[in-house]
């Protein structure tokens, strides 16, 4: 993105809502452009490529300077990975901050592997998009950078009962994946997650909240 520009939903400071680092202090950067089709998708405003502003990496500098200081980065969409620059996002990211995190569908392969990198990896359950089984071809090439975390977005229990289908037949190890109940109100998150609380016990999986929805809704910026 130094000399391409490429465009950016936005750039905001919050905490981080889900996944492995979940509570913490971040930076966000949310990219422009989504093919997966997600039917709960709750950022669909993130969807057309075309959408969004035209950002260089002294504009994104300027933007995160702006909000401060932070060790945490997460790169986000949006389908990061199909950011036409995405490879200059995360080097630019991997110079500023001591860790960033790249929420994906795992449409596409890692990018790019540095330590302090880490991919938030989310395959889709059969009935979430018509892409579901491509968001499972690159499962092996996320498996093996040891920092990444599969996460994966549940309604019911009888996906749950397709996700541990999914996780034996991928062979993907228990200790690397999160459930995240999907909901966009308090009210669904906290029904879908008491759902899903003793299948997660007996299945050894951990259970993800969404803070960010606890705390201020699903809206933008936060």
């Amino acid at each position: 993105m130094a000399d391409v520009p490429g465009r950016v939903s936005e750039v905001f400071s919050s905490l981080q809502g889900e996944g492995p680092s979940v509570g913490r202090p971040a930076l966000f950067v949310r990219l422009q452009g989504c093919d997966v089709g997600c039917s709960w998708c709750d950022t669909k405003y993130t969807w057309d490529p075309a959408l969004g502003e035209a950002l260089d990496l002294d504009d994104l500098e300027r933007r995160a300077s702006a909000l401060g200081a932070c060790d945490l980065l997460v790169v986000t969409g949006g389908e990061p990975l199909a950011h036409p620059s995405i490879e200059a996002v995360l080097e630019w990211g991997v110079r500023r901050h001591a860790r960033v995190e790249v929420e994906t569908s795992a449409l596409r392969p890692p990018p790019l592997a540095r330590p302090n990198l880490a991919y938030v990896a989310s395959p889709k359950l059969p009935g979430v998009t018509p892409r579901w089984a491509e968001t499972w071809v690159h499962v092996g090439a996320f498996l093996a950078l040891p920092a990444t975390t599969f996460k994966f977005v549940v309604r019911d229990e009888p996906e749950f009962e397709e996700l541990l289908a999914l996780l034996r037949r991928h062979d993907l190890p228990r200790e690397r994946v999160m459930v995240m109940p999907e909901g966009t109100t308090d009210a669904q998150v906290r029904a879908r997650a008491l759902a899903l609380a003793e299948p997660c016990k007996r299945a050894g999986l951990r259970l993800s909240p969404r803070l960010h929805v606890w705390l201020w809704g699903a809206r933008r910026g936060v």
